[in-house]
């Protein structure tokens, strides 16, 4: 089968189209055969070896495995013995991080239980690019309880790959959405539904007079003291960190302020691929209430390109990898 890989940490000139051989399914396993697959931070950072204590898992001087590619939508082609809860020709989407990655080849194996069915009506292209970005933000605006109609809700980088998410979903449960990013795209943004939009290179949201019941933090371009000041008393501040420096001052400075406040802040225990959270992603697909949007297509033999698009932030919306 054709497959993206590479054997070393780099940019994605590292990255090669190659044949491989097709992936032989276990017990408890399944095959799916790609419709597609988009790129996240995540995956670009999973390239570079970023952060570098992250390679303790992915290996030290050089990858543990040449796979590539975190979310897939497609249809299972095979399955393994003691597998019941899928069959050849279900369509299902995924999020890979913790099961080897791989979602750039024609054919992807993983433990059958990593799939779920995706949404019914949803294309293949717009089905993979929610699992890991759409559960990121999902997860990220969980704590502090659930949003309520008229809750205040500021998202810090809304213009990435998890920040529309974030926008939508917000607004998804009643909430009035500020969405922060450069100029370039908050029109973007409007059309998602952000009720006001900050061009960050022109406004410093943290010496701004508004308040609010709850932060996402995207971008990580401020202290966590600096976003104390702006949230309203029982608001919730919540990191979604790249770095390990930025998710140990979300843990230590936000818990001591969590401690002598009535703010809660601080960064979250993401979980990969729940199928909880999934489920309710495609209750918001189906119901039309999140609308990814797609910037670019790129074919397999193309992914190096995709992940230099991706990396350079020209994307105005998700990076979709079809096999075709």
């Amino acid at each position: 089968m054709r497959a993206v890989v590479r054997d070393r940490y780099g940019s994605p000139d590292v990255l090669r189209f190659a044949d491989v051989a097709r992936p032989v399914v276990g017990s408890g396993q399944a095959l799916v055969r790609v419709h597609a697959a988009s790129l996240n931070t995540a995956d670009s950072d999973h390239l570079w070896g970023r952060p570098r204590i992250a390679r303790i898992a992915t290996g030290l001087r050089r990858p543990a495995t040449g796979r590539v590619g975190l979310d897939v939508a497609g249809t299972v082609e095979e399955v393994g013995a003691d597998v019941t809860d899928l069959r050849p020709g279900d369509e299902v989407w995924a999020d890979l991080f913790a099961h080897g990655h791989g979602s750039l080849a024609e054919f992807v194996r993983a433990p059958a239980t990593a799939f779920a069915p995706k949404p019914a009506g949803v294309s293949f292209e717009v089905a993979s690019t929610v699992p890991h970005s759409g559960g990121l933000a999902l997860q990220g605006l969980r704590p502090g309880g659930a949003i309520r109609p008229g809750d205040r809700v500021l998202v810090i980088g809304a213009g990435g790959c998890v920040g529309p998410f974030a926008v939508q979903i917000a607004k998804a449960f009643g909430a009035e959405v500020t969405a922060v990013d450069h100029e370039g795209k908050l029109d973007m943004l409007r059309k998602l539904g952000a009720d006001h939009v900050v061009d960050y290179t022109r406004v410093d949201v943290t010496r701004s007079r508004q308040r609010y019941d709850r932060i996402l933090d995207i971008a990580q371009s401020r202290s966590v003291l600096r976003y104390r000041q702006c949230l309203d008393p029982g608001g919730t501040y919540v990191l979604i960190a790249r770095t390990v420096s930025g998710f140990a001052g979300a843990i230590l400075i936000g818990g001591l302020i969590t401690l002598l406040s009535d703010k809660r802040m601080g960064a979250f225990g993401w979980q990969p691929n729940q199928r909880a959270d999934l489920d309710v992603l495609a209750g918001l697909l189906e119901q039309g209430l999140l609308s990814p949007r797609i910037d670019r297509r790129f074919g397999l033999d193309d992914a190096s390109d995709a992940f230099h698009y991706l990396q350079a932030g020209h994307a105005r919306g998700k990076v979709v990898v079809t096999p075709r």
